[in-house]
């Protein structure tokens, strides 16, 4: 069954209408053992490497109930209505449009968008940042509030069935519990504060978890609604990016440019204001 999913995905193909009946005939067949198996785990992984392929091969999977069964932490989602005001669409749906606006980056041509395009491009391990989509939002599913902490469970769960490693298992995780992070903070704190960027570069730990996050984000934004990722936000969100790129590239750099820019500025104010407001 996933070796039919993985030749669709690389063959450009779509399962058929008599195979998808067979299939969601025998999905008793996908029991707990062959959740742990090897084979369909490795093919499974593979699929999730294809970078701008893997969206339309999990709303194959859907489609058949084979992906809810094959990770019954996705399948919780299926058909569940979010009563939040952004939200379109019913969880699982949602969930699949994140993943098809990732792909969609791979053949982008709009300008706005190159910097993601270019991000993705770079992206060494796909397989963790489309896991994480996958799960980000299956602690729904259990009523959990926030729903990101239970996400981060189930990911913890699957990261071992799918034999992830160390590394894996830690950036996977990472992405699902802060998915919501850089938008907030990037929309709710004070950007022009050094220690806003400090306190969340620390939280992602390193450049790579930064570029999948603010790829998540956006695939996250744009699956939401159109309204739900704006101009504005986009704005917020690339200027906390680049700053907190700056700290994990260097921070004493960090810190020394920051120490000059406010001397510049109380300098500047000093030759501006009267002498009343020395103090």
């Amino acid at each position: 069954m996933m070796r039919a999913f993985q030749l669709a995905q690389q063959r450009h193909l779509d399962i058929s209408p008599d195979l998808a009946e067979l299939f969601t005939r025998r999905l008793r067949a996908v029991t707990r053992t062959y959740q742990y198996a090897k084979r369909p785990r490795e093919m499974f992984k593979g699929i999730l490497e294809k970078k701008g392929e893997v969206g339309r091969t999990l709303r194959m999977m859907h489609r058949t109930d084979f992906l809810g069964r094959y990770i019954p932490e996705f399948g919780g989602l299926t058909c569940l209505v979010q009563h939040e005001f952004f939200h379109r669409y019913t969880a699982d749906e949602h969930t699949l449009v994140c993943i098809e606006k990732l792909d969609a980056l791979r053949e982008t041509a709009n300008p706005k968008l190159m910097p993601y395009r270019t991000l993705l491009d770079e992206l060494a391990e796909p397989l963790v940042l489309y896991l994480a989509l996958l799960l980000h939002d299956t602690g729904k599913a259990v009523g959990a509030r926030p729903h990101s902490e239970a996400s981060a469970l189930f990911a913890q769960r699957v990261a071992a069935r799918l034999q992830l490693s160390s590394e894996q298992r830690k950036s996977l995780i990472l992405l699902v519990d802060h998915h919501l992070t850089l938008s907030n903070i990037a929309q709710q704190r004070n950007l022009d504060d050094p220690e806003t960027a400090i306190e969340f570069a620390k939280i992602v730990k390193d450049q790579k978890n930064l570029n999948a996050l603010m790829l998540l984000t956006l695939a996250d934004g744009q699956g939401t609604s159109a309204d739900a990722w704006s101009d504005w936000k986009e704005s917020l969100v690339w200027h906390l990016y680049h700053e907190a790129s700056r700290y994990l590239a260097d921070q004493k750099t960090f810190y020394e440019e920051t120490r000059i820019h406010r001397e510049a500025l109380t300098h500047a104010l000093r030759t501006t204001l009267s002498n009343e407001y020395s103090d």
